[in-house]
């Protein structure tokens, strides 16, 4: 009869060396691993502008990071978002043909949260075109007044210098482009609501 002798192995029996070993190919596992992985935050940051009285301008700039509920490289991308936009005082004045006149100035903080959903044809290109619709909850502090005066220099109205706050619902659409570049992927984003903004993003390391 025949006896199969079968060694036994300690994958840690050896000494340090050993250890130093099985700790390093497992590093690099795990390393090749999350660079495999898309990381699913992303951090945008750009201008955001209104149209005042007058064909005028209101800017101001938004922060933006969103997080991927969904795999990032799948045709439907689900986000969700949170976002702050803040702006200087601006002022605005206009005159009008008939010879009235609006002035005002204007500055305004704002928080949002929400979901957007943004669609791809092709999620795993270099470059890669989207469409996307968001619905957030938005909370915006402002601080300004406003006039308008009729050609014989009443007032048509008058909001006198004032703090406030409101909270409001809202949607917005958008066009954008994502792209890898040096093994980074970036975005570039406009949304129309309310306001337009123009943003920049890049995914975050982790």
């Amino acid at each position: 009869m025949f006896q199969a002798v079968v060694a036994e192995v300690h994958l840690f029996k050896g000494g340090p060396m050993r250890w130093f070993l099985v700790l390093g190919v497992a590093l690099l596992l795990s390393r090749n691993s999350a660079a495999q992985t898309p990381s699913r935050w992303t951090f945008s940051a750009g201008p955001e502008w209104t149209t005042t009285f007058g064909g005028g301008h209101f800017y101001g700039g938004r922060l933006r990071a969103e997080y991927d509920l969904l795999t990032p490289t799948k045709p439907l991308r689900l986000r969700l978002e949170a976002a702050t936009f803040w702006s200087p005082t601006q002022n605005y004045f206009a005159t009008y043909l008939d010879g009235s006149s609006v002035y005002g100035f204007n500055q305004a903080v704002d928080l949002t949260l929400g979901l957007s959903a943004a669609l791809s044809p092709l999620p795993r290109a270099r470059f890669s075109p989207y469409v996307m619709l968001g619905v957030y909850a938005r909370q915006t502090w402002s601080h300004g007044a406003n006039s308008f005066r009729n050609p014989d220099g009443s007032f048509a109205w008058n909001n006198l210098e004032r703090s406030r706050t409101v909270g409001d619902i809202l949607a917005q659409v958008g066009i954008g482009i994502r792209a890898r570049v040096g093994g980074r992927m970036f975005q570039v984003e406009m949304r129309q609501f309310s306001r337009r903004s123009l943003t920049l993003g890049t995914h975050l390391p982790f």
